[in-house]
């Protein structure tokens, strides 16, 4: 099992490189369609394998892995999209919100139902539903305008670059470095997806020592287990839909250290207590405090980089920030023999107060005002028409 999350985790956070260069260059919207259909196709072809008597194991890792490779088509293309769907700038940050609220549901339901529906039809009609489910997920994407998210490489004369591979294969170098020599010439920004990619090493005792805290400390094996993770999502789920109610003027770069300072404080209880109850609130207090971290980096970002190089900026910082959690997890699986379980999760909670402690001081300058985005707004989130594109093209320089 944990070769197979490796196995489609790591190729994801690096074949997002190239998937950022192809969402700067072409038409998104296609992008995301071809990942859909093809991880479509890719469960198929394990419910192929689920039907022979005997599995051979490196063509499901096979599979697998060309499932993580396509999938930041999809996780990045969405992100690059959202400003474009959006038209107001200071409307980003409820955006977000919004789709880090369906996520939190996502997270908190799916498991559950996946888990009732593999015992009831088993495995492989199980993944027959996934597949279609990402067949609907490519329709849907397909019915969005095309004049709204539409990009192409185009030559200097305007003419679309169509089937020219080897010019794609020797700028495909360059341009993947383009991501990184803008973040690298922005210290601020790059401080803060150091921050974060910190911020997700801290998280890493608790992704590794939460099965065992749940068996071994409070000793109520996987019941237990599911209730934490669950008490983590609620709380998520209410801090996003809490937080995009209401009109937030706090800076970014404070509400970020803030941020990572509670969730520190929040599971410290688990340190040093063994009961059940007490776990359960303090996961829900930390899923709660977390949840607005992403919305406000994701809005962020897609407000400070230009639409041209979003793709290739976002892709390229989460090869860095996707690789904390992974880190962590490495770390904590050295440590755990010697500090125990309760010790590590101190241990992490008191690394995450004084990374966020040390962020509030040196991303104070993230953005020079603050935030002041009316997220209680009663301004819709409309779509931009084909008009809308127009005047926004006049408009720039």
């Amino acid at each position: 099992m944990g070769g197979i999350i490796m196995a489609y985790m790591l190729p994801a956070v690096f074949a997002g490189l190239v998937a950022g260069v192809l969402l700067d260059r072409y038409d998104r919207r296609k992008l995301i369609v071809v990942d859909n259909i093809g991880r479509s196709l890719i469960f198929l072809g394990l419910v192929l394998l689920l039907a022979m008597e005997e599995i051979p194991l490196y063509f499901v890792y096979i599979l697998v892995v060309l499932a993580g490779m396509l999938s930041p088509l999809s996780s990045a293309g969405a992100q690059t999209l959202l400003p474009r769907l959006v038209p107001k700038k200071e409307l980003l940050v409820k955006a977000n919100g919004v789709m880090e609220s369906q996520w939190q549901i996502v997270y908190m339901l799916g498991p559950a139902v996946a888990g009732v529906l593999i015992g009831w039809i088993g495995p492989a009609n199980v993944l027959i539903l996934d597949a279609i489910g990402l067949l609907i997920c490519a329709f849907c994407f397909s019915r969005l305008p095309r004049q709204l998210v539409g990009r192409q490489e185009q030559s200097e004369t305007g003419e679309t670059k169509a089937g020219q591979v080897g010019p794609f294969l020797r700028s495909l170098w360059t341009d993947m470095r383009t991501g990184y020599r803008y973040l690298f010439g922005r210290k601020q920004m790059l401080m803060l997806v150091i921050f974060t990619f910190l911020f997700n090493m801290g998280y890493g005792p608790v992704e590794v020592a939460l099965p065992l805290y749940a068996n071994q400390n409070l000793e109520a094996g996987a019941v237990g287990l599911g209730m934490l993770w669950s008490a983590l999502a609620v709380g998520a789920l209410l801090g996003s839909l809490l937080f995009t109610s209401i009109r937030w003027k706090v800076s970014t770069g404070v509400t970020l250290g803030g941020i990572i300072v509670i969730w520190g404080l929040a599971t410290l209880p688990l340190a040093f207590f063994t009961r059940l109850e007490i776990a359960m609130l303090a996961m829900g207090i930390a899923g709660m405090s977390f949840s607005p971290y992403n919305i406000i980096y994701r809005s962020y970002l897609q407000r400070e980089v230009p639409d041209e190089l979003l793709g290739r900026v976002m892709t390229s910082i989460r090869t860095i920030t996707g690789t904390g959690m992974p880190a962590g997890a490495a770390v904590c699986g050295v440590l755990i023999p010697l500090m125990g379980v309760q010790g590590l999760l101190g241990a992490g909670a008191a690394a995450c107060v004084v990374i966020g402690i040390v962020a509030l001081g040196l991303l104070r300058g993230l953005d020079r005002a603050s935030l002041a985005i009316d997220q209680g707004s009663s301004d819709a989130l409309h779509p931009v028409g084909q008009k809308g594109i127009e005047l926004g093209e006049e408009r720039k320089p």
